[in-house]
């Protein structure tokens, strides 16, 4: 008996000892737990330069988690600093605020002595438990998004939308008007996409920064997109149908992208960073022109203008856009600009176009013009007759001077026969389109109902030639264009064999380059005394630096939640500012306006060159009324081409416009 009552005296003392060493245990973890939620109150609650708001909510916190017979959390025991993973060492990476910095998050520290369950057992004494818990506020998260201010897609755009990205594509591509609207009308989650494009592409990786990493080819980028739209239901059927049409497109394409240059979006952005919205024809229209960017095509599209033989356009992208860009205003470094790299940036394309267009169907549209030509050359109409028409063609003007000849049958001496040539066609006009773009330099978050984003704009110089353009579709040359002939006055040498009494002469013959005579006067050497040439090489738009873009909440509201729901369409949408007043259609008129005639110097001899190069001034009021007719026939031929292409590629900079989002109070999350 008294073994066994020892043995299960021993047993006892050890199932006490037991229960005593699990209730120490217990109670450390209710302690981390009450430490673990007291920071994470204190963090949510913890403003930029004051602690008080942060310990009485810790504290608070505290009181309705600590456990019963333990003494309530205090004051002293919470402290506010600065965590930063970076430049602080570890274990914890936090301390006191450096100068500029702020209070980001909140440190419990409890220590407790738990009560013994068997305080009479020898040995047995009482044990501090210690823990603690560090909670540090989430990063603010800003995004901004760039975007064309067209609102309605109609048959003409449709049209031209289909010529234009098929073209870029390399193929052909063939959208409904109403499925070109719901791609216009509809958003797509960024988050649903790229979570979805994770399981298209087999990535297990537990952020998003291998998704847009890879490259991806258009095609399965599309078909995200139709998965996506299809799963969220309310999206309609034509829209729906218009991805499949543009899939259709770029099945075979083998050209592939990195969803990362088209979405700017911070490295190690959490998934609530990435609940933003993006138009659908804003992210396709960007992967169609990252795509051109790469596979170097230039797109043609045929443009039809009222009274005008012909028009194409030869389009091809430079660089590519940047529409989205989501990062954490903190890290930004505005000193650097966008070499930044933590910037938040979104970027228009950069898009060459060259218009070819045959004017050969305008005579009627210069008619009123022609009197003031007439008028201009009047003292030299006896010899220039043929330059008050201005036939767009060649014009052949045979003014024949008194005949010389003297005697009964005495050969004619050599007469000079003035011609001119008039405008030619067809004209190449070459537009490069300047950036838009947008910079996040700073932000303030001052409490929860106040915040601010301050961003920069810019607009790079766009450039308009006209002439004969070369290097338009060089990514590393500028384009220039080089004069185009509208106006040669030279002159043919001919001779009469022979004339009777001046009156009855043999056929006239021209002279060759060989020196030879001829009957047909198309053989003839050409002798050219002036020429005028058209040319432009010149800035259209200017350029905009340091545009003041502000944005604000709570007064006026045009800053919302990075989360926030899509706006519901009612009128404008607050938080998207126009990027710059500049319209290079707009422009273009002005431009226009300087346009160069340029004579060439004459090297002829003879009383008809020295009478033509001693007349300036009256060809200088030619060139003079030239510029007038060039302008008033081009002016109205670019409206309706350029107006429309720029609109839908995005780069005309006074249809572009930029919104932005910032989240200042994401809550808190434990880093120790």
């Amino acid at each position: 008996m008294v073994v066994t009552a020892a043995i299960a005296l021993s047993l006892l003392v050890i199932v006490l000892v037991g229960t005593e060493l699990g209730y120490m245990f217990f109670l450390k973890r209710e302690l981390q737990k009450t430490a673990d939620l007291a920071a994470l109150s204190g963090a949510q609650a913890l403003l930029p330069a004051s602690c008080g708001e942060a310990t009485t909510a810790a504290t608070a916190n505290a009181a309705q988690n600590m456990p019963r017979l333990v003494a309530p959390m205090t004051a002293p025991e919470v402290e506010c600093g600065n965590w930063d993973p970076a430049l602080r060492p570890a274990p914890l990476h936090f301390g006191a605020p450096d100068t500029g910095q702020i209070f980001n998050a909140v440190r419990v520290t409890l220590t407790r002595t738990a009560p013994l369950l068997l305080p009479n057992l020898p040995g047995n004494q009482s044990h501090a438990i210690s823990v603690e818990a560090l909670a540090a506020k989430k990063q603010p998260l800003a995004s901004l998004s760039i975007r064309s201010t067209i609102v309605s897609i109609d048959t003409q755009r449709s049209v031209i939308l289909n010529a234009l990205f098929g073209g870029l594509l390399g193929g052909s591509l063939d959208v409904s008007v109403a499925g070109w609207q719901g791609l216009l009308d509809t958003n797509i989650k960024l988050l649903s996409f790229l979570d979805q494009l994770k399981l298209d592409l087999n990535i297990s990786a537990a952020g998003y920064d291998q998704v847009l990493g890879t490259n991806v080819s258009a095609g399965a980028l599309l078909q995200t997109m139709i998965t996506v739209m299809e799963r969220g239901g309310s999206t309609t059927a034509v829209t729906v149908q218009a991805l499949r049409d543009v899939l259709a497109s770029v099945q075979t394409s083998p050209f592939t992208l990195k969803l990362g240059d088209l979405l700017g979006v911070a490295s190690g952005t959490d998934a609530a960073g990435l609940s933003t919205d993006i138009q659908l024809f804003q992210i396709v229209q960007g992967m169609i022109q990252i795509a051109n960017g790469k596979n170097g095509l230039a797109a043609d599209v045929p443009i039809v203008i009222p009274n005008i033989a012909g028009a194409t356009a030869k389009i091809r992208v430079i660089e590519p856009p940047q529409v989205s860009a989501v990062g954490n205003p903190e890290l930004i470094n505005a000193s650097l600009g966008v070499s930044d790299p933590n910037k938040i940036y979104v970027r228009t394309a950069q898009v060459r176009v060259l218009l070819s267009i045959d004017l050969g169907g305008i005579t009627n549209a210069l008619s009123d013009v022609l009197s003031a030509v007439t008028a201009a050359l009047s003292p030299l109409i006896q010899f220039l007759e043929g330059v008050a028409t201005l036939n767009l063609g060649t014009i052949l003007s045979d003014l024949v001077a008194t005949i010389a000849c003297g005697g009964l049958f005495p050969a004619c001496q050599v007469e000079k026969v003035i011609y001119t040539t008039a405008l030619p066609a067809p004209i190449e006009i070459g537009i490069s389109s300047g950036n838009g773009s947008a910079l996040v330099i700073g932000h303030a978050c001052n409490a929860t109902d106040s915040k601010s984003l301050n961003v920069q704009a810019n607009t790079s110089v766009a450039r308009l030639n006209v002439g004969k353009v070369s290097n338009i579709f060089s990514s590393s040359l500028p384009a220039t264009a080089e004069p185009v002939e509208i106006l040669e006055i030279g002159y043919r040498e001919a001779k009469f064999d022979s004339c009777l009494l001046s009156l009855i002469c043999s056929p006239k013959k021209w002279k060759t380059a060989s020196g030879t005579y001829v009957t047909d006067m198309n053989s003839a050497k050409k002798n050219v005394i002036a020429g005028l040439g058209l040319v432009v090489n010149s800035d259209i738009g200017g350029s905009v630096s340091g545009t003041a873009l502000t944005y604000v909440a709570p007064a006026p509201a045009n800053l919302p939640e990075i989360d926030a729901a899509p706006y519901d369409g009612t009128g404008p949408d607050p938080s998207f500012k126009p990027i710059s007043a500049t319209s290079i259609v707009q422009s273009l008129g002005s431009t226009l306006g300087g346009i160069q005639i340029l004579p060439y110097s004459s090297n002829a001899s003879g009383l008809l060159g020295g009478l033509l190069n001693g007349t300036l001034s009256l060809v200088s009021d030619l060139m003079n009324t030239l510029q007038t007719v060039i302008t008033n026939a081009l002016g109205p031929l670019l409206d309706p081409v350029v107006n429309v292409l720029l609109d839908l590629l995005g780069i005309d900079l006074a249809q572009a416009e930029v919104g932005a989002r910032l989240s200042c109070n994401r809550g808190a999350e434990l880093v120790y």
